[in-house]
Order: structure tokens, then C-alpha cells, then sequence
């Protein structure tokens, strides 16, 4: 069974009613749900159920009910949690089946952010792109009072400039590991690698292109390809791909790359991203120049 299966059942079946019993007030207004985890995404298996897996749950609260009840609700519902729960134990998450966080908090502990983004300069550094995914693509089974549906709403999804900026860093980061550097100079050389690497961070380019074009955000490397094969317009990208990394012939690789790279340009031009035949890609014009690539500078 996938752990976002047991831990949803975990929360409905013995989270909700404890709440109910023990904390009735507190249980009209809090939220509930995960949102970091292999099992958020469906991507738990056998490997998987060493750490952070099965019985558990994430529980929101507000500042102020955090700052009152916060410790005694923590330490009361996960000294009564049942552990294993329908025969599933949880395993590696600090003995703690039930999280009890704030709700500016978490978002200030996650993505850095100690209020709503108003404007585009307002949004976390690119490098917590990740957690934007999670949060995106995560269960909220339960949000009383709206409060976290609030923060989760206001990051659905980069706005214009950001967007542009992140496809701007994806689109050097494919030109430079695969038309210049790959296919000018690695495949001449043949150090196998350096190949390696140069054709992970090209691959790896391509499939967040993909997917920041779809207005979506890309999550961390490891389950990137698992996401990344989801997606319907990832067909025409996939098998190329798996044959890049699959093979050792230099030749039908540089073929790969420069077939990859003209069909994310036409895409770039179909999507309206770039304009022209002789558009360069990894030259994306930024809308805000205030906003630098690594992300906004912070007081």
C-alpha cells in the first residue's frame, strides 16, 4: 500500500476523531495533510519505507494557537498514537507520527518567506523550487479555516517574470551542457567523465524546461524523472532521453542532443516564449531586471 494511502487513512480514521475527543475547540480550525515525502507523489516503494514513511500526518495551526497549544498537542497526540497502525509502522520520522506546526512557520522554515508574495520579488530563491512542488502537488485533507489554502493559493504558480527568469537559467544550462559544450567539445575529447556529467545537467535542463513551461515548478533531481514521465507532454522527450544516458555511441549521442535541443526550441517558439528563427533560448529576456537568476535578495 503507498504511505499517502496509509497516512490519509491514519488522519481520518484515529487523527481527526483524537482531535474531536481531546481537543474539540482546537479541531474547528486547524489543517491537516503532507506535503514532503516520496509518498506525496506516489513515488514510495519498497526502498522507501526506511525513513519518514507510513502512520503520520502534518497538523496547522495558527500563530496564536500554536504559540497556546502547540507543545501540549504535539506531545499529547503522539504519546497516544497508535504505532504500527493497521500493520504498518512508522519508520525514520524522529518517532513522531503527528507533526504539529505553525502555519507562518512553516512556510518561513520551508521557502524563507515570512509573509505573502505581493510581487514577484517577493518569491522564495530558486533553489527551494522543490518544496514549491511538493506543496503544489500535496494532500490538504482538512483546512478549517482557510488559512493554509491562503499561503498554498498565493503559490500555485511563479508569476510572469519569475517564470521567464527560471526558463532563462534552463535554457543556458541545455545550450551550454549540450550545443557548446557536448556536442563542440566533450564529444571530441571523449573523457567518459566528464560526459557524464555534462549530459546529466542537459537532461536534466530539458526536463525542467518541460516542465516550467506547463507553468508548473520542477521538484529536487531524485524525483524529477518520476514526475517528469507523468506528464503527457513529456512523451515526445522521453525515449530520447532514456536513449542519451542509455548508450555509449558519441555519434547517435551528439544526434540526441541537437534533435532534444531543436524540439525544446520549438516548443520555446510555439509557447510564445521566444520569438523569431534565429531566437536564442538561453537568451530569454528577463522582464524584471531587478530579479537576478539565484533568486531575490533578502534584508
Amino acid at each position: 500500500m503507498r504511505g499517502l494511502t496509509i497516512a490519509r487513512d491514519f488522519f481520518t480514521s484515529w487523527g481527526h476523531p483524537f482531535l474531536k475527543s481531546c481537543f474539540p475547540g482546537l479541531a474547528a480550525r486547524i489543517a491537516a495533510g503532507r506535503f514532503l515525502g516520496s509518498d506525496v507523489l506516489g513515488g514510495d516503494d519498497e526502498i522507501s519505507c526506511d525513513h519518514d514513511w507510513g502512520p503520520q500526518f502534518d497538523l496547522f495551526l495558527s500563530a496564536a494557537d500554536y504559540a497556546a497549544l502547540g507543545e501540549r498537542l504535539s506531545q499529547a497526540m503522539n504519546a497516544a498514537a497508535p504505532n504500527p497502525w493497521n500493520g504498518y509502522r512508522l519508520a525514520g520520522a524522529g518517532d513522531k507520527s503527528v507533526r504539529v506546526e505553525s502555519i507562518p512557520q512553516w512556510f518561513s522554515k520551508y521557502l524563507m518567506l515570512e509573509r505573502f508574495p505581493v510581487s514577484a520579488a517577493d518569491w522564495p530563491p530558486f533553489h527551494l523550487e522543490s518544496t514549491l512542488y511538493f506543496l503544489r502537488h500535496g494532500e490538504l485533507w482538512v483546512d478549517a479555516t482557510g488559512e493554509f489554502s491562503m499561503w498554498r493559493t498565493s503559490l500555485h504558480e511563479y508569476p510572469e517574470e519569475r517564470l521567464r527568469a527560471r526558463l532563462a537559467e534552463e535554457c543556458f544550462r541545455v545550450w551550454h551542457h549540450g550545443e557548446y559544450n557536448f556536442v563542440q567539445r566533450m564529444a571530441r575529447r571523449r573523457d567518459p567523465i566528464a560526459i557524464s556529467i555534462c549530459l546529466g545537467e542537459f537532461v536534466t535542463g530539458i526536463m525542467r524546461i518541460v516542465l516550467l513551461m506547463s507553468r508548473d515548478f520542477a521538484p529536487y533531481w531524485k524525483w524529477l524523472p518520476f514526475e517528469f514521465r507523468k506528464r503527457a507532454e513529456a512523451q515526445a522527450y522521453i525515449n530520447l532521453l532514456e536513449e542519451l544516458v542509455s548508450i555509449r555511441d558519441i555519434e547517435r549521442q551528439v544526434q540526441i542532443v541537437r534533435s532534444l535541443c531543436a524540439l525544446v526550441h520549438q516548443e520555446l517558439m510555439d509557447g510564445g516564449w521566444v520569438t523569431g528563427q534565429d531566437a536564442k533560448p538561453y537568451l530569454l529576456p528577463l522582464l524584471n531586471d531587478k530579479i537576478e537568476l539565484e533568486g531575490p535578495k533578502r534584508d
